[in-house]
């Protein structure tokens, strides 16, 4: 049964009514409802007015937003959870959401009004064309136009079925797609982010005892499944995939096509316009607007609208060229600014560059973003004399970790520059002109022209213990695309090999932890995810010099990636 989100909790569902799973149990609706009133109490008790929501569980955010809502209060949504950003938007809110949730309430039916929906606001902030964050304000009633329209389209081809989804819940693609819709419709939504393939297909396995469920996903995960994994390992195959944040490769609409028979279904719009089309690329390459939108083409090009989504049908002009054709459907032809997506996440890049600027190291600074098996941001940077002083007497790692230092507080981890080069001047035409394709150049070969490094960049290291005894080592590694180790392994898709991880193992252990003997076996060596071009991994070192033990651990924030123990013999 559909009902609006605005009396979803003043109507309410059967008490035990699934509404998502946490990865280890079912939460019913009883649960859920009493979560919402309990938390909506303590709120209402609140004199403040705009709260920040910032909660990395998505079902503690959609109790939390609304009941918000219900307590008459504003909803504000950062793009990111970067310290930056936090102190950028601290205009914007009064208080911050507890991360912890107070007990729910035995029995809330009744207990929660019907919302007005027009007077329910949310505050999505993304980045803007300055890099700056950019307010983007809605109703409820607005989503819930959205949401109706969604349904009209796939609601029959989903039916009862559950929802997994690799896509953050805070942006407004996941916000929309993955919380309020299953809401919305009375659909179970899964609380667990696939965002690795071994974790996507267990949920798909667990979702399947209950019917196909639907997966919401983004390109940056759809274009690297079929090299990660077998296609018709999908199982069950999901009722329908949707994909959004960027255009989806042709090589990976045409993957899926080839083994499911049909192609993702691709949603274009933005967290201003809400969706604009979609298109699935086994029919063309060209969107069909949503029910309800008027698509035209303004003087300059760009794609203009109106939109029932929108604060009212006035014409709202995009920063995306745009090709029409006569039966209504259009062409996306690139973007007008220097916006950006990587992996689904905006980045302005003259505020990258400002911000490069703003480092007592650079006089000038080029940010491009780069095209290959994947999209990543590259830096071109002149120094200043005290930066040049640093490259030479300190060398290139030390200018680059400075300057990610400089950026980290502003931008996702994801959006930081995988390739840097400090040219004595900048590349210019012959109207002195920066133009990106002099700066591409650039990247074509090493820095140095040297053939590729044989091992990753040590962008930290922290000691603990007496040199050459027991101790342990903490590395901060970054495993750049042009390391020789990728070269042929495998052609396809480059993988780290886990050989070279255990032989890294080893040659910091020698270099650092004082390591000797010679080397006997290995023991409990397990490889659990794939080590890809451009990954920043931490690589703990453990060292028993009496027992000639040396331990080793490769992970990230997000995981681990291998480990194991290899000894030495003769070490006493």
């Amino acid at each position: 049964m559909l009902i609006a989100l605005h009396s979803l909790l003043a109507t309410g569902r059967a008490h035990d009514h699934r509404v998502c799973h946490d990865g280890q149990r079912w939460v019913h609706w009883g649960e859920f409802s009493g979560h919402v009133a309990a938390l909506a109490e303590r709120l209402q008790a609140r004199t403040e007015v705009r709260w920040l929501l910032t909660h990395d569980d998505p079902y503690a955010f959609v109790v939390s937003l609304l009941a918000l809502l219900h307590a008459g209060k504003r909803v504000v949504i950062p793009p990111n959870t970067q310290p930056g950003t936090r102190l950028n938007l601290a205009h914007a809110f009064d208080a911050v959401v507890d991360a912890t949730l107070p007990p729910p309430k035995a029995d809330a039916q009744g207990i929660l009004r019907p919302l007005e929906p027009r007077a329910a606001w949310i505050d999505i902030y993304t980045s803007g064309s300055t890099g700056e964050p950019k307010q983007v304000s809605k109703t409820l009633a607005q989503f819930e136009v959205e949401l109706d329209v969604l349904e009209s389209l796939w609601g029959a081809m989903l039916g009862r079925a559950g929802v997994v989804s690799s896509v953050p819940h805070q942006h407004f693609y996941g916000l929309l797609f993955r919380l309020f819709w299953p809401l919305h419709a009375g659909r179970a939504f899964d609380a667990i982010t696939c965002s690795q393939p071994d974790t996507l297909l267990a949920r798909l396995a667990f979702f399947g005892q209950h019917g196909a469920p639907a997966l919401v996903a983004s390109p940056a995960l759809l274009s690297r499944l079929p090299e990660l994994i077998a296609l018709n390992s999908l199982q069950p195959v999901p009722c329908i995939i949707f994909s959004s944040g960027g255009p989806l490769p042709a090589a990976a609409a045409a993957a899926f096509q080839r083994a499911l028979g049909w192609a993702p279904t691709e949603v274009f719009g933005s967290t201003e316009t809400g969706g604009v089309g979609w298109r699935r690329q086994e029919v063309d390459e060209f969107w069909t607007p949503m029910p309800g939108l008027q698509v035209g083409r303004h003087e300059d090009g760009a794609l203009s609208l109106r939109s029932p989504y929108l604060s009212d049908m006035s014409p709202w002009r995009m920063d995306d060229a745009v090709e029409l054709r006569a039966d209504g459907r259009f062409r996306l032809c690139g973007r007008l600014d220097r916006v950006v997506k990587i992996e689904e996440k905006r980045l302005s890049l003259p505020d990258m560059e400002t911000r490069l600027l703003a480092h007592p190291w650079v006089s000038g600074a080029a940010v491009l973003a780069l095209s290959g098996r994947r999209q990543s941001v590259a830096v071109v940077a002149t120094l200043t004399e005290q930066g040049q002083r640093v490259l030479e007497q300190q060398g290139r790692p030390a200018v680059v970790h400075a300057l990610e230092q400089q950026l980290a507080p502003h931008f996702d981890a994801v959006l930081l520059p995988r390739h840097w080069r400090f040219p004595e001047r900048m590349p210019m035409n012959e109207r002195g002109k920066i133009t990106p394709a002099d700066l591409a150049t650039l990247f074509q070969v090493s820095p140095t022209g040297s053939a590729p490094p044989p091992q990753p960049e040590v962008r930290s290291m922290r000691f603990e213990g007496p040199q050459g005894q027991p101790g342990r080592l903490l590395l901060d590694l970054y495993v750049g695309s042009g390391l020789a180790h990728f070269a042929g392994h495998f052609p396809e898709l480059p993988v780290l090999p886990g050989v070279v991880q255990i032989d890294w193992a080893v040659r910091f252990a020698r270099q650092h932890l004082g390591l000797s003997g010679t080397f006997e076996r290995l023991e409990n060596i397990k490889f659990l995810a794939l080590v890809l071009p451009d990954a920043a991994l931490s690589l703990e070192l453990k060292w028993e010099g009496r027992s000639g033990r040396l331990e080793f651990t490769y992970s990230d924030a997000r995981r681990k990636y291998s480990s194991g123990r290899i000894i030495f013999g003769g070490c006493a």
